[in-house]
């Protein structure tokens, strides 16, 4: 076939594929799609690893190990770090933070924030408030008690309280209740609640000390119960409380410094609350 024949079909063809749409069809898509994947290679996001979030991973895994980590290791620590932080901005880009449990974590995260910066307290400021919220820190009245205690009612022996108040030894008589020995020590009404049930822990507190009394019935069996003696509600002394204080006084400072910080943050919106009525 000649040149001139060549050519001759050459623009027989280019003609054909001016007139048909098809072709103009395929064409277009063609340089959509060139388009579109160099715009998305051009927008792609940076995401920087930097060399400190390296070297304090593998020094901490190094920690672990007992070694310093392997070149896998440390290929596998840096991957760690990259689907993080891509899994992250994706989760952005999806509205995960909206959440109801992420906002909630983040709004505890911002209140930690807020409130970390409250300094330790000195005694003094420990000791005033200890001074300031007595009754707070007041403890409730206990009693001391001996008891006699058999989980089975049929094994109480006969004439027992009579011998008690003569005086026989109590202290090898009946059962354990829960590992307890046979002389409870300062239990408030609380604690008898917790151990005996609400009516028995009533009466015992109305019991005259010194005399055995009995028997009672109990959720757990039956007991015969000599009050030894009575404690009123009292402030503890400081040193007893010290912990205590320590954790109270740095919660209201930190509940002080929150509040008055949330403050300023809220003159940075402008809130409209709507009005209505409240959801029955």
């Amino acid at each position: 076939m000649s040149v001139s024949s060549n050519a001759a079909a050459v623009q027989r063809l280019w003609a054909f594929l001016r007139r048909e749409p098809l072709v103009h069809f395929m064409l277009l898509g063609a340089l959509l799609f060139a388009g579109s994947a160099l715009r998305q290679s051009a927008e792609r996001e940076t995401i920087v690893v930097d060399r400190a979030t390296i070297d304090a991973l593998v020094r901490q895994q190094g920690e672990i190990l007992g070694r310093p980590p392997s070149d896998q290791e440390r290929a596998l620590l840096v991957q760690g770090i990259v689907d993080d932080a891509v899994l992250l901005r994706e989760a952005y880009k999806r509205g995960l933070e909206q959440d109801a449990v992420v906002e909630r974590h983040l709004v505890q995260k911002m209140r930690f924030i807020l409130g970390e910066e409250v300094a330790e307290p000195s005694e003094a400021e420990l000791r005033a408030h200890l001074q300031a919220e007595s009754e707070r820190y007041r403890s409730p009245p206990t009693v001391t008690l001996d008891q006699v205690f058999y989980a089975d009612p049929d094994a109480v022996p006969d004439g027992l309280l009579g011998k008690l108040q003569d005086g026989t030894d109590f202290r090898g008589l009946g059962d354990r209740l829960f590992m307890l020995g046979p002389t409870l020590a300062r239990y408030s009404v609380v604690d008898l609640t917790d151990l005996l049930g609400a009516d028995l822990a009533r009466r015992i507190f109305e019991l005259p000390p010194g005399a055995w009394q009995g028997p009672f019935r109990s959720a757990e069996g039956v007991h015969l119960i000599r009050v030894v003696s009575r404690h009123p509600a009292r402030v503890p002394a400081f040193e007893d409380v010290v912990e205590w204080l320590r954790q109270d006084w740095r919660h209201a400072r930190q509940q002080e410094l929150i509040g008055a910080q949330l403050a300023a943050l809220r003159e940075r919106y402008r809130i409209v609350v709507e009005a209505g009525e409240a959801a029955q």
